[in-house]
């Protein structure tokens, strides 16, 4: 299995967490089906962490691969005791790639949280990350939770199972990336037991870019402006 550990380097910008961007977090959401896979906007990369047993890569759900080594720049995570583990609960959706893929995640063996971060992003644009969290192997371990915090806002909650033998959750954020086009988010266990863990995530630039119609309209507005401050001429 690849290493885990970030570099230094990596460690140090998690260190520095409270300057990440903050993300507005979405309501938790049980694990139901391939179109919990958001689509929207531009795809800009994934990670299927510890999920190289069952080559994510060749399992695309709803039109997204999800990486094992990780297609997002510097993806990794950080925490004591960090583990993984394939044999997770199939969360019984109709999707037979999407069942296989979340029976995997990285996770510690504490109560300390992992953090998880990338790179490479514009600074500037909206970008969607979208994680899942998938246990649901028995009703005691179905009763952990975790919380997820990126800049100055946490999550509510999300369930790792459900029931005696349920799926788990997945949520949605947004952020506008900052100047140095890098995140970071903990992912901290909650008291129901110890171990935060992850089992996907994806990344998506949804940056809103102007119709070229609303472009040529802004660009003859602003045309037609200064030819009529051309014809007035200069104040008396």
């Amino acid at each position: 299995m690849k290493n885990l550990l970030l570099s230094t380097a990596i460690l140090s910008a998690f260190a520095a967490s409270a300057i990440a961007a903050d993300i507005t977090w979405q309501t938790p959401t049980t694990i139901s089906g391939a179109s919990d896979v958001s689509t929207q906007g531009t795809f800009f990369g994934s990670w299927a962490p510890g999920d190289d047993a069952y080559n994510p890569d060749a399992l695309p759900v709803n039109g997204v691969t999800f990486n094992a080594y990780g297609s997002l720049s510097g993806i990794g995570a950080s925490g004591s005791f960090l583990d993984h583990y394939t044999g997770y609960n199939n969360p019984g959706s109709a999707d037979a790639n999407y069942n296989t893929i979340l029976q995997a995640a990285v996770f510690n063996w504490n109560a300390d949280p992992i953090m998880v971060g990338w790179n490479g992003m514009t600074a500037g644009n909206t970008y969607l990350v979208e994680l899942w969290v998938n246990d649901g192997r028995n009703a005691t371990v179905n009763a952990r939770t975790l919380t997820v915090t990126g800049g100055a806002n946490t999550s509510a909650p999300l369930a790792l199972g459900s029931g005696d033998s349920g799926p788990g959750q997945f949520i949605i954020g947004t952020f506008v990336a900052d100047a140095s086009g890098s995140e970071s988010i903990a992912l901290t266990p909650g008291a129901g037991g110890y171990g935060a863990q992850i089992n996907l995530l994806q990344v998506r630039d949804i940056t809103v870019v102007p119709e070229p119609s609303a472009i040529a309209l802004l660009v003859a507005g602003a045309g037609a402006m200064l030819c009529g401050l051309r014809r007035r001429g200069p104040a008396a």
